[in-house]
């Protein structure tokens, strides 16, 4: 009978409900794993989920009996993926599940920073509608989006489910790749600069890596229009939060969305808590992946992952 152990399942919260794979099996599941409870836990484990908890070489070559690890996420950089293939452990995904999610929270962050939404609510917290004279109170920057540029930093499947959004808005679209890819159909590809000085809202969707990297920090805000927004839904580190927060300040660009921190959660002197305070700047906690259809769709998908790997058929793995 196989164990199976989920490490870290608070991290997929309260609301969703996880069906049980379909063979024979014991079932523990953790809120949470911190690293000195981790090998009493998943000793003797067959199959492990994790969302966040790190599997590196040393962790994964003291789980003998380990055979599988499920993430449940898209990104699998919290398990060493070279080690598990030379130790025979397959290793799973979750690819495309929070696609729609994340679309519709970087809209709404556009829209929220394009109408002022945000300022007005204070505004009218504050009276302010109340004193004035006129019906309408007019004291934030209200910019429509149709006709202007987006530009996604990025290919994959966000990206261009993003564009197809942008393009129902009528807006223009264009694209960077940081992984070099030089043909995309029907879209227009350009080298980061001419992105950044062309596009009125800028949108992340690429992965963490070596080149993306504080890609954006102080030079690359130089080239960005004052005008324009900087939405992040992708990685913390991808943005260098303390330069965006200077950027902001001497309006170099008008506004932020940012949904991702390099470390999370942030202590509380980060610079994305500083970014928080900013009338023109929206954060929010890491949350654009999890509507709560993603999140059921994620949670079946690690099943069914756990179920083929069970049946010794290959589903979703990613270092074969």
């Amino acid at each position: 009978m196989k164990k199976i152990v989920f490490l870290d399942a608070d991290t997929l919260g309260h609301d969703i409900e996880m069906r049980k794979p379909n063979f024979q099996h014991i079932w523990q599941s953790y809120p949470k794993t911190q690293y000195s409870e981790l090998f009493d836990r998943a000793n003797e484990a067959d199959i492990i989920i994790t969302n966040k908890v790190n599997l590196d070489a040393n962790t994964l070559a003291q789980l003998p009996k380990l055979t599988h690890v499920a993430v449940a996420a898209t990104g699998t950089n919290c398990v060493d993926l070279i080690a598990a293939k030379n130790l025979n452990i397959g290793v799973s995904n979750v690819p495309g599940y929070g696609t729609n999610s994340v679309v519709e929270h970087v809209y709404s962050m556009i829209l929220a920073l394009r109408k002022g939404l945000i300022p007005y609510k204070q505004d009218i917290k504050d009276g302010k509608w109340q004193q004035s004279e006129q019906f309408c109170f007019y004291n934030q920057s209200l910019q429509d989006i149709r006709a202007t540029t987006i530009g996604i930093v990025g290919t994959g499947s966000i990206a261009l489910a993003v564009a197809k959004i942008a393009e129902a808005f009528g807006m223009h679209v264009m694209f960077h790749s940081v992984s070099g890819r030089t043909d995309l159909p029907g879209y227009a590809l350009v080298n980061f600069e001419e992105l950044l000085q062309h596009s009125d809202i800028v949108s992340i969707h690429c992965p963490l890596s070596p080149k993306s990297e504080n890609m954006f920090g102080p030079e690359a805000f130089t080239h960005m229009k004052p005008n324009a927004l900087l939405i992040n839904t992708a990685r913390g580190s991808i943005v260098n939060l303390d330069a965006l927060y200077e950027a902001l300040l001497e309006r170099q660009l008008a506004g932020a969305g940012i949904d991702v921190a390099t470390q999370e959660p942030p202590d509380n002197d980060a610079a994305i808590l500083k970014l928080n305070h900013l009338p023109n700047c929206i954060v929010t906690p890491h949350t654009a992946w999890a509507s709560e259809q993603a999140r059921q769709v994620l949670v079946e998908e690690v099943i069914q992952n756990i179920e083929a790997a069970a049946s010794d058929q290959a589903r979703n793995i990613v270092n074969a």
